[in-house]
């Protein structure tokens, strides 16, 4: 193991106390790798020295320990015979070293859920069910799952919502393939797929870094429409750049790892989507969507959410790059060639991972979106409007319309 460096770890059923000792002593080795322990307790062929070990030893280094029922009787040397039990257990076990505990006690009573402890607040989430003849396998699947999201620095909440999603349709897949049957799981599924803006949130920021007169440029847009901006929130807050320099202390985002990076900046992060927001009726005077709409799943069910949660006489705000632009013509360019032309494109160009899945949005049917959802009295202003190899050269002062820009920022009223 000494060759390899890992980011995660997953350590299953060890049969023999050395072998744990031997699996210790070079994780210790590695450079901040996160232990993922699903230690099996009840295996037969695990010996009682080598149990011992995993929970005195291992456990307490461990990032996340993955247990059922029994074995977590089996360390807290208490019976479970309910919820209240199970997160008796689980503060009891977290107390013992490692920062997360899960435990897989929806199989408990019908109204019991999986839970996960992280020292603070219990988090409940909804068990799969499965035959005796794949409890195994499967449980080793879901712990290999949450290890593979840990490795990309998914945050622990998301990680177990991709192993549960990948574990229940691969059980369903199981049933539905007769060369598989009920004994075997069905590992050919794809799993969720994870956004870049999740997995790689820090380039976000980076590719600004690289591109300060745009950013400066659309961030002027933006401040030229910008409303009472102390009682407004982003929504697809992203990491923060845009809201913080424009005073926005409120957000929503889904991706965890933008999330964090945004209240780093001192901005107030709930998470959910666009599309259902976690906030109640008329709670804004301004809503923020910095350009978000070319990456929603429902852009006018989105748009109604921001209508929803503002105060009558309240705006949103919404910036886009309009399909009709130089700049999302490149990019579809780029996405169909794999790779970006350094013909017409600029210097540092936006990272293909988070242009793909991106719709992007005439400024006429932003336009409509805001209309159905009943906004009223819009204003635009424009930037970019030279060409996209040469947009970086300087700052632009934003103007009025939408007919030449290649940043488009719409701003509509609420009755």
């Amino acid at each position: 193991m000494e060759e390899f460096t890992f980011d995660a770890l997953k350590v299953g059923m060890v049969p023999d106390k050395e072998i744990a000792i031997n699996i210790l002593d070079n994780i210790k080795k590695q450079d901040e790798c996160k232990l993922v322990l699903d230690p099996v307790l009840n295996d037969a062929n695990c010996s009682e020295s080598t149990k011992k070990y995993l929970i005195d030893k291992m456990l307490p280094m461990s990032f996340i320990v993955i247990l059922d029922v029994k074995e977590a009787e089996i360390i807290s040397r208490n019976d479970i015979k309910d919820q209240e039990d199970v997160e008796s257990a689980a503060d009891f076990i977290h107390n013992m070293g490692p920062d997360f505990i899960f435990i897989r006690s929806s199989e408990l009573t019908e109204d019991s859920s999986d839970i996960l402890f992280d020292g603070e607040s219990f988090h409940e989430y909804e068990g799969y069910e499965y035959t005796k003849e794949i409890k195994e396998e499967t449980d080793s699947t879901f712990s290999g799952a949450i290890t593979a999201s840990i490795s990309k620095d998914i945050d622990i909440d998301r990680s177990l919502d991709i192993a549960l999603d990948y574990v229940r349709r691969a059980i369903i897949s199981s049933y539905n393939r007769s060369e598989i049957g009920k004994t075997h799981l069905d590992h050919s599924i794809e799993p969720l797929k994870v956004s870049a803006f999740e997995e790689e949130a820090a380039d976000f920021d980076s590719w600004f870094e690289n591109n300060k007169n745009v950013f400066e440029s659309e961030f002027k847009a933006e401040k030229k429409l910008m409303i009472n901006p102390e009682n407004a929130v982003s929504i697809g807050v992203g990491s923060g750049l845009f809201a913080s320099r424009l005073g926005i202390k409120h957000g929503v985002e889904p991706a965890s790892g933008m999330a964090e990076l945004a209240r780093e900046k001192g901005i107030e992060v709930m998470k959910g989507k666009a599309e259902d927001l976690p906030i109640k009726d008329k709670e804004y005077e301004t809503v923020l969507m910095s350009t978000v709409l070319s990456y929603v799943d429902d852009p006018q069910k989105a748009v109604n959410e921001a209508y929803r949660i503002l105060k009558s006489g309240g705006h949103m705000i919404a910036s886009f790059l309009p399909k009709e632009g130089s700049y999302t013509m490149m990019y579809d360019l780029a996405i169909m060639k794999g790779r970006h032309d350094p013909e017409i494109s600029p210097e540092y160009p936006y990272p293909l991972k988070f242009i793909k899945g991106s719709n992007w949005l005439s400024t006429e049917k932003v336009t409509d979106l805001l209309k159905n959802a009943g906004f009223s009295d819009f204003k635009y202003v424009q930037t970019l409007t030279k060409h996209p190899k040469y947009t970086n050269e300087e700052v632009e002062e934003p103007i009025k319309g939408y007919k030449k820009g290649d940043y488009v920022v719409i701003r509509g009223e609420k009755p």
